[in-house]
């Protein structure tokens, strides 16, 4: 019940936001391109700070950086204006334009949440103490589990994982910034917390609990993975090994349940701004490797996790033409 009064007060934020009125119409007309961004901690908040930092160095455009709940609270502000671009996990997007799960009766417009490229993909297990007694998943009925910020792309991911598995209404569902949920794990205070690996890199709070405690990650059924591209198409699966996390043992595949991270634009966004700031992002992959390992897989990534049922921001779209990334199977707004 928790969770569910949680999404209530975040979709009811949101829609206030979306009422707001003038605020949101001077913000989409402003010079600065206020940018929506996760937790503190989360490999997207990383990643778009890095980004802003490179094109604010290398173009016209001023950006501003805008800490949210996550992918859900994001696309809430795009539509109102509040903000004009951001990340969003591909979760998201498919449940914005079905108006489900934390949209559920209200879908978003395309125009507010137009792809520009892709960033990360993400392998989302839930992570465990080295000594502790769960193996499984249908162990954590009766657990205190620990998720990100409710809201947030992952947050919707082991949700529907959750609900696959039937244990939704069985597990002590607390959500917490990231720093925050390692933190309860090591402490005590949670019993499991949600993993999350970047393009095969572990994040940071994931690289100190290892170091002090040992972690274990609980891997999923494979026909847990079908019903939960079912409910969302936007989500998948993908396995991690010795060779992304020495944790785990040699010879030993983890399935983990996946998500992608994009940046999307509203439409009234221009074309020349979208345009520079992706480019930027294309000219500059070597500085922004150079900040964070989560940039390392870009070049896989950048739109080849892009959902073909939405179209591209006209922008971020020519920077991609010209860079060769295109794909024909892609469409631009307004074309």
């Amino acid at each position: 019940m928790k969770r569910y009064i949680a999404i209530v007060l975040v979709v009811l934020m949101a829609l206030s936001s979306a009422f707001a009125g003038g605020a949101g119409e001077n913000n989409a007309r402003s010079s600065i391109l206020n940018v929506g961004t996760g937790s503190v901690g989360g490999t997207d908040n990383v990643v778009v700070e890095a980004i802003s930092s490179v094109v604010n160095s290398n173009t016209d455009v001023r950006t501003s950086t805008v800490t949210t709940a996550g992918g859900a609270e994001i696309l809430y502000l795009l539509e109102s204006g509040d903000i004009q671009a951001g990340f969003a996990g591909t979760v998201d997007l498919i449940d914005a334009i079905n108006g489900q799960n934390l949209f559920d009766g209200h879908p978003i417009a395309p125009e507010h949440m137009l792809q520009c490229f892709g960033f990360v993909i993400w392998d989302l297990p839930m992570v465990v103490i080295a000594d502790s007694d769960i193996e499984s998943y249908e162990d954590l009925a009766g657990k205190r589990v620990g998720l990100s910020p409710v809201g947030s792309s992952t947050a919707s991911v082991l949700n529907l994982v959750f609900d696959a598995y039937g244990i939704s209404d069985d597990i002590r569902l607390d959500n917490f910034t990231w720093n925050e949920g390692y933190t309860a794990l090591k402490d005590g205070r949670l019993d499991t917390f949600v993993g999350s690996w970047s393009n095969g890199s572990p994040i940071s709070g994931l690289i100190e609990l290892k170091a002090t405690d040992g972690i274990r990650l609980l891997s999923l059924d494979p026909e847990i993975v079908d019903k939960i591209s079912e409910m969302n198409a936007g989500v998948g699966g993908g396995y991690l090994t010795h060779a992304e996390e020495d944790s785990i043992p040699e010879g030993t595949e983890i399935l983990c349940p996946t998500n992608s991270g994009l940046i999307v634009a509203d439409a009234s966004v221009p074309e020349e701004t979208m345009y520079q700031y992706t480019k930027a992002v294309l000219e500059n992959l070597d500085t922004l490797k150079n900040t964070s390992v989560y940039f390392n897989g870009f070049e896989d990534v950048c739109t080849n996790v892009c959902i073909e049922s939405v179209p591209f921001h006209p922008g971020a779209a020519r920077a991609l033409k010209e860079a060769g990334y295109w794909k024909d199977t892609f469409t631009v707004y307004g074309e």
